[in-house]
């Protein structure tokens, strides 16, 4: 690439304005990564199936007893 100014100036093999890429993205992603909501989802079911059993009851005597 050569590039003309003026009187028979010449300015060869230059470079005006370097282009820099990013790398690609990792299309490697795990099932969480992709399925967030999904995985949100289940965690709350889970929690609130353990939170159904009645020995909660026990821990939460316990806690205001400390105070």
């Amino acid at each position: 690439m050569s590039i003309k100014i003026g009187d028979k100036n010449k300015i060869k093999n230059s470079n005006i304005g370097h282009q820099y890429n990013a790398p690609p993205p990792n299309k490697n992603k795990t099932f969480v990564e992709r399925h967030p909501i999904l995985i949100s989802f289940l965690v709350s079911l889970v929690v609130g199936f353990i939170l159904l059993f009645s020995f909660w009851k026990d821990i939460i005597d316990w806690i205001e007893k400390l105070f």
